[in-house]
């Protein structure tokens, strides 16, 4: 099975993809009126006026923001990983996943940044989705990142990529030691 050797590009694909599962489960609830606030409208609402998060230009921002974060969580996650181990992947990214959501739907919203719900279960209907996103993503990172990505006891140190390394002029990643990125 192919393996994705890059830590940044296997974040932005764990996340995009395992950030479908949870708009469609979004946009049912929505059309179901479980909830009254859609997460388009919740990420175009940080840049536009509440009451105009309905436009095809909110629309637009709402993708932008919606995939900017859910990529950033993904190499989050992949970073995570990569730092602890493939080990509980599900449990360490269901945590980031409930972290995004306290971020995103807690402390945004009470700081009057974005539209808050008002039905009280949105709330948690929307922590479920983050947290199976989180969970998601994780076990994707697990399966298709490379296993010299990860710390395994296995491995000669040799195999094993640094979180933060450099290339020497024969090619191979170093260890900074330097401290500087």
């Amino acid at each position: 099975m192919f393996k994705i050797r890059d830590r940044v590009l296997l974040g932005i694909l764990a996340g995009v993809i395992c950030g479908l599962p949870g708009r469609v489960t979004n946009s049912v609830e929505y059309h179901l009126g479980l909830t009254d606030v859609k997460y388009g409208q919740i990420a175009s609402s940080l840049f536009i006026p509440k009451n105009k998060v309905n436009t095809s230009e909110a629309k637009i921002i709402a993708s932008l923001t919606n995939h900017t974060t859910i990529s950033i969580t993904g190499i989050i996650i992949t970073y995570l990983l990569s730092a602890t181990g493939r080990d509980n992947a599900v449990i360490k990214g269901t945590g980031v996943g409930s972290v995004l959501w306290i971020a995103i739907y807690g402390l945004s919203a009470r700081l009057g940044l974005t539209i808050r719900s008002k039905k009280p279960l949105s709330s948690l209907l929307s922590f479920i989705d983050h947290a199976v996103f989180g969970a998601f993503c994780g076990l994707f990172a697990a399966k298709f990142g490379h296993s010299s990505l990860f710390p395994d006891r296995n491995m000669n140190e040799g195999e094993k990529l640094p979180l933060i390394g450099n290339l020497t002029q024969d090619n191979t990643i170093s260890p900074k030691s330097d401290g500087v990125l």
